[in-house]
């Protein structure tokens, strides 16, 4: 190259210039030392001067730089292998420009660019004095790459504040927001409400005291990092909705704390997923109240404060009655209303303090605590608020237009301490109800400690007839049916259990139990089946091939969707004739749901069926049914009939019964007839058929058999009606 001295700012130091003088270094040596490509322009453009390392870093042949060719040739080289991009003549139109720029001004220019190779320099640009321009080029590749990786870093991390629910924050040492990122951050427009102001002075919900803030000042103070803190915020627009922030702090060179950075994450979804979990394992999901789990918790809790206080507490049992009628009648969405109806009067009817709970079904419990230190006030605090809840639950309930109305059975118990479980203390409320059932319904009772030997022999009892399901023990009986000749001509049908240690178990006693546990229905289908068998078997008895047989249904099985179906099925299956079946209603099982009581017995009464009204005149006794039901034959009360001779009130019940039928053109049976007397007087009215131990009592009318495989699908309550006498 050239031998040219030349001085230029940062390019050669003090000493450099005392070694180029003393002659121990030159100008030519010294540049080719240096790490930076070095180009000298004439006034003309030419290139008149470079070191060894611009032919390297800007990749030029030297041939090309030792003919001392104008910049114009040098950027048409570059601009034909790549270096440059863009047309070669507009490219030297730029370079001169920013040449004469530089002149003029006497400020370097400064540019960069990335060569074909993939190598980006810098140049800089500076007008030397005589004339011309040096031109210092510098490989900033590393630099340029870790910027790259910068713009790369940022942009994946805008794009995932975007997509993702998180976003991004920054504080300053004090705590106050400096910086707010990220789709959620963007959509909801709450960085306004955040910038310039921690966290603490940014009202929350779930913290609306300086002491709830805590945890996470202190975490602030101390420096340390903090995870998943909660907070739940209220937005612009009014929705309610949380989120958990996680932070650590970003120190300088000395380790001290100059700010924080973190993240914040969108929790509300998982917020709600866990309260509606917390509902369902702790509160009733119909009416809002506390479930079974929740409030046996909670009485624990009671136990405990009363050991602390030293007061009574109490513990009311709440049981609905007849609440299965209305579910029956109106359907389930109407019981549904009619229970949140009864928690919401329930809930107003306690103090604040008090807890009201859900068990199941139509079971309420409610626990009163802190009533008094002596157990009788205690006793007569709760007994007052049980008539209290009594009375407003027994109001009338309007639901589609319909006004329905329960009655509360209520037990109570007194507690206190924590010598028992809450199970027994749940157990005794529970059987003081059932003691209020007993005494009525619509009563409030207290535990009576010999009540638990009543539901003991009622469990025991319980599973004593499921073995005797399995194991045949129960058979039907039968009561003659006569004419006024005394001549049999029906029998009605009544099931008996053969216990094998307690003898013969009377239906009053085992009945109940079976319609309390789900038995019964098994049991009631399998007396129909066993009925139409026996019609069958009569067919060819010349003796009791004219006879009928009453079976008693109860109101569950009438209700039953399939009940048409299953009675024809069963008919069909024994082969009996349907006109010899009689089935026997009792009045009050005609009070709901009218429309399908006529529809199912009209179905049936289609097949030949026979249809009577049992213990007539005890009930509504409604002439609009009567006129309406497909009914053969009413039934005289025993009542009735037991003081007919001694009573002008009964006898007038009977002979006005007797006349009514006649008009509906139905026949009369006389139960309960056990003297000669009152069948003479009964058929001196008119009555033609009687039934009674004055004719026979009930006797078996097949030997107990085993039941076999146990009957679905068929909701049958059967019956059992016995005769006052024991049979």
């Amino acid at each position: 190259m050239t031998d040219f001295t030349v001085t230029l700012p940062g390019v050669a130091s003090a000493a450099a210039d005392e070694a180029v003088r003393s002659g121990r270094l030159s100008v030519a040596q010294l540049l080719d030392a240096l790490q930076h490509a070095f180009v000298v322009l004439d006034a003309q453009g030419r290139v008149v001067g470079y070191n060894t390392c611009a032919l390297q870093m800007l990749e030029l042949p030297a041939e090309l730089m030792q003919r001392a060719p104008l910049i114009d040739d040098v950027v048409r080289w570059q601009a034909a292998r790549g270096d440059l991009k863009g047309d070669p003549e507009r490219l030297i139109e730029r370079v001169w420009h920013h040449l004469r720029a530089t002149r003029a001004s006497g400020q370097p220019h400064v540019y960069s660019y990335t060569t074909a190779s993939g190598r980006t320099l810098q140049g800089a640009t500076v007008a030397v004095p005589g004339g011309g321009w040096a031109r210092v080029y510098t490989d900033i590749s590393r630099h340029a790459q870790a910027l790259a990786q910068l713009r790369d870093s940022e942009e994946r991390f805008r794009s995932l504040t975007e997509l993702s629910a998180d976003w991004y924050w920054e504080w300053d040492a004090q705590g106050r927001y400096t910086r707010l990122e990220g789709r959620v951050v963007r959509e909801q427009g709450i960085a306004p409400t955040f910038m310039g102001r921690t966290p603490w002075e940014v009202p929350a919900a779930n913290r609306p005291k300086p002491e709830d803030w805590k945890p996470l000042r202190d975490a602030v103070a101390q420096g340390r990092p903090f995870k998943r803190f909660e907070i739940q915020r209220t937005l612009p627009d009014g929705r309610t909705y949380w989120f958990a922030i996680s932070g650590e702090p970003v120190r300088d060179a000395a380790g001290r704390c100059v700010g924080w950075r973190g993240i914040g994450r969108d929790v509300t979804a998982r917020k709600s997923a866990e309260a509606t979990i917390q509902r369902l394992a702790y509160y009733d999901d119909l009416t809002g109240l506390l479930n079974r789990r929740a409030f046996q918790d909670r009485l624990r809790q009671a136990q405990a404060s009363s050991v602390r206080s030293g007061q009574w507490a109490a513990l009311l049992f709440i049981d609905l009655d007849d609440f299965k009628d209305v579910n029956d009648a109106y359907g389930h969405a109407a019981g549904d209303a009619l229970l949140r109806a009864c928690a919401e009067r329930l809930r107003a009817a306690v103090r604040a303090e008090d807890t009201v709970g859900r068990l199941g079904g139509d079971e309420f419990v409610v626990l009163l605590e802190d009533l008094h230190a002596q157990p009788d006030q205690a006793a007569w605090r709760a007994q007052h608020v049980a008539e209290k809840i009594r009375q407003v639950v027994q109001q009338p309930v309007v639901v589609d237009a319909h006004d329905l109305t329960v009655t509360p059975s209520i037990g109570i118990t007194l507690f206190a301490g924590q010598d028992e479980s809450a199970a027994d203390i749940l157990g005794r409320a529970d059987l003081a109800m059932y003691h209020s059932k007993a005494a009525g319904r619509n009563a409030v009772q207290f535990f009576d400690p010999s009540m638990q030997a009543t539901v003991v022999q009622r469990a025991t009892l319980q599973r004593e007839l499921r073995h005797g399901l399995r194991d045949g023990e129960l058979c039907l009986y039968g009561q003659p049916i006569v004419d006024v000749r005394a001549q049999v001509c029906a029998q009605e049908v009544l099931l008996r259990w053969h216990h094998p240690t307690r003898g013969l178990v009377p239906p009053g006693e085992f009945i109940p139990v079976a319609e309390q546990s789900g038995l019964i229905i098994p049991l009631g289908q399998w007396v129909l089946q066993r009925a139409c068998g026996l019609l069958a078997a009569w067919a060819h008895d010349p003796q009791r091939a004219g006879w009928t047989l009453a079976v008693n249904l109860s109101a569950r099985q009438l209700r039953q969707p399939d009940f048409v179906d299953t009675v024809r099925r069963a008919l069909h299956e024994a082969g009996a004739d349907a006109r010899r079946l009689k089935l026997e209603l009792t009045e009050s099982q005609l009070l709901h749901d009218v429309e399908d009581t006529i529809a199912k017995m009209e179905a049936l009464a289609a097949l030949g069926i026979q249809f009577a009204l049992d213990d007539f005149g005890t009930g509504y006794s409604s002439l609009a049914y009567l006129k309406r039901l497909p009914l053969t034959q009413l039934k005289i009360d025993r009542s009735f009939v037991r003081d007919l001779l001694t009573d002008p009130n009964d006898a007038a019940i009977a002979r006005t019964i007797l006349q009514l039928a006649q008009s509906l053109e139905m026949d009369v049976v006389a139960e309960g007839v056990e003297t000669a007397e009152q069948f003479e007087v009964l058929r001196a009215m008119g009555c033609r058929l009687f039934q009674g131990y004055h004719f026979g009592r009930p006797v078996p009318l097949e030997p107990a058999q085993p039941l076999g495989p146990t009957p679905t699908g068929f909701g049958v309550t059967i019956i059992g009606a016995a005769s006052p006498s024991p049979a």
